[in-house]
């Protein structure tokens, strides 16, 4: 039976410790966690069982072949499992933690079943205190929206709860979210696009690098 803990603005240090501490053991133990983010509302795994990433799959009623995102606690880790290109990693230093996501290629030595072999790794640090603290605690997460496939993104926690049910093992109620997205980046080639607009702007990011392309119109 899923569980849910508080950790919204009125919440004790110590009901937060303990929502932290629920979702960690949730995820280590090959389950399913909900944890708000610096967007929306996210449904974690760990990003190496298998079995865990199935269930995720099975909750968001989403097809086996799509490609996972994976978060992480910190940039350092992320680099651990992204083979960054430079342009990349320009992007990461000066825009993660925050709502960007970034394609790139993964690390040739990892084994993990994502997405289908030969596509794009989308990872991500959000810029979220409690997101970052249960991402902290875990490692490499495989992270994306609460919603079931095609939805929109969940702004609160009855949302991700009537969308996801019993099949999550712990979900955390951090309030009322802006049900944004993240802004997503491809990095795989030295031609830099935007394919995805979100919370961070094309302006924002053409500040730190103006050659980025926007090819979100035609998405």
């Amino acid at each position: 039976m899923s569980q849910v803990f508080s950790a919204t603005n009125s919440s004790s240090a110590a009901q937060v410790k303990t929502a932290v501490a629920a979702a960690v053991a949730a995820v280590k133990n090959g389950g399913l966690a909900v944890i708000p983010t610096d967007t929306s509302y996210a449904v974690i795994c760990d990003a190496f069982n298998t079995a865990a990433i199935t269930k995720l799959r099975m909750a968001k009623k989403q097809v086996s072949d799509l490609a996972l995102p994976v978060a992480a606690g910190s940039l350092e880790t992320i680099r651990g499992v992204a083979n960054f290109s430079v342009a990349a990693n320009d992007l990461a230093c000066v825009f993660l933690p925050g709502s960007l996501t970034i394609l790139t290629v993964a690390q040739d030595s990892l084994s993990w079943n994502l997405g289908q072999p030969g596509t794009a790794l989308a990872v991500r640090v959000p810029h979220h205190e409690l997101a970052l603290a249960v991402l902290s605690e875990i490692g490499p997460t495989v992270m994306t929206g609460a919603q079931l496939a095609g939805e929109a993104a969940i702004q609160n926690v009855e949302q991700a709860q009537s969308a996801l049910g019993e099949l999550v093992d712990v979900y955390i109620d951090g309030g009322q979210l802006t049900g944004e997205i993240s802004t997503v980046i491809d990095a795989t080639t030295d031609q830099i696009r935007l394919i995805r607009k979100g919370a961070l702007t094309l302006a924002q990011i053409r500040e730190a690098m103006p050659t980025v392309i926007d090819a979100s119109a035609s998405k």
